[in-house]
């Protein structure tokens, strides 16, 4: 039996899946674990490990693109969130993100979107300061039109969660730093969320 994953372990395993070894599938996702992507529909029919496998196995031979994990919002045993860059075949890098909903150690969902906008500048890491999940929380309500549970995490002072605008869903993922928001990723998807 494998012993059950730390969710601080879960971003770069997640990303070294889509690199190179489509089988952490079954170590990462539950049986009844689904994907969604902002961006296009094939993630949508995958349901369990066995389908996101072989999706991905797929996606390394014609796509090939290397993700990297870059700043983490671990929210307990229950959701995370993460940014990352992605290199292109051709080079070309771009920054996204990641939210997860966890189960028993393992992706129950996860929802991903690449950014429109190349990668991101913006300095990786946790923020600073003193907000508890309730300050956290209160930080990130105005921030966006969320759509479902926020990711808080008080020890990094980071925040995510998906937003939707009505016509598609995004993620954004917030940095505090002194009680006040001092860096932002907002990747817009081109899709409604699910």
């Amino acid at each position: 039996m494998t012993k059950e994953l730390n969710p601080e372990e879960i971003p770069a395993l997640w990303c070294r899946m889509w690199n190179e070894d489509a089988s952490l599938a079954h170590r990462l996702l539950t049986a009844d674990g689904r994907q969604w992507s902002g961006t296009k529909p094939g993630l949508d029919p995958l349901i369990g490990p066995a389908d996101a496998e072989a999706f991905i196995a797929k996606y390394q031979r014609e796509v090939g693109n290397v993700f990297v994990p870059r700043t983490f919002v671990i929210d307990g045993t229950e959701r995370l969130a993460f940014t990352w860059d992605v290199t292109r075949r051709d080079g070309v890098v771009i920054t996204g993100a990641d939210l997860c909903v966890l189960s028993g150690g393992k992706v129950a969902r996860n929802w991903t979107i690449p950014s429109p906008d190349g990668r991101s500048a913006l300095p990786d890491g946790p923020g600073e300061g003193d907000l508890d999940r309730d300050g956290l929380r209160a930080l990130a309500t105005d921030a966006h039109p969320w759509h479902g549970e926020l990711v808080l995490d008080p020890a990094r002072q980071t925040m995510a969660g998906t937003w939707s605008d009505g016509a598609r869903g995004g993620l954004a993922v917030l940095v505090a730093v002194d009680g006040q928001v001092d860096r932002e990723w907002v990747v817009p998807g081109t899709r409604p969320l699910p």
